[in-house]
């Protein structure tokens, strides 16, 4: 009776799967439009370097290192800094900027806010906190 059962159940299971495969064709049920089928670019390896992009063979992969060194790379066009200290924890990076000890307050706060600019244009992943360090 058991093996019956089992029997029973898998073609159940058979054919409620086989409900799912519809028809065929891709027309819409209230239009004659046609879905847009979207597909991965043609790589010559099945669409699948695009696919995950947490892969080290993935030319967009990034680590922090690479992330950092891009920042210190866009504060090093700014005048005025003198030393800076990024960390970046998860979706978060905290700048550290220790100004030139001549300028003024207003000169810090403006290089404060180009600093904040720079980085959140070139670093759109990051939620970027600037802080000024005297």
């Amino acid at each position: 009776m058991f093996k019956g059962l089992v029997k029973l159940t898998g073609a159940a299971i058979l054919i409620a799967s086989l409900v799912g495969c519809g028809t065929g064709n891709n027309k819409k049920t209230n239009d004659n439009s046609t879905y847009k089928v979207q597909n991965y670019k043609q790589d010559g390896m099945l669409g699948i370097t695009s696919v995950n992009p947490n892969d080290p063979m993935n030319p967009t992969y990034h680590h922090y290192e690479d992330d950092t060194n891009l920042m210190k790379a866009v504060l090093a066009q700014l005048s005025g800094i003198e030393k800076t200290n990024i960390a970046i924890n998860g979706p978060s990076a905290n700048v550290k900027i220790k100004p030139q000890a001549a300028l003024t307050a207003a000169q810090v706060e403006e290089l404060r806010s180009q600093a904040q600019m720079a980085l959140e244009t070139n670093m759109p992943r990051y939620k970027i906190q600037v802080r000024m360090d005297r």
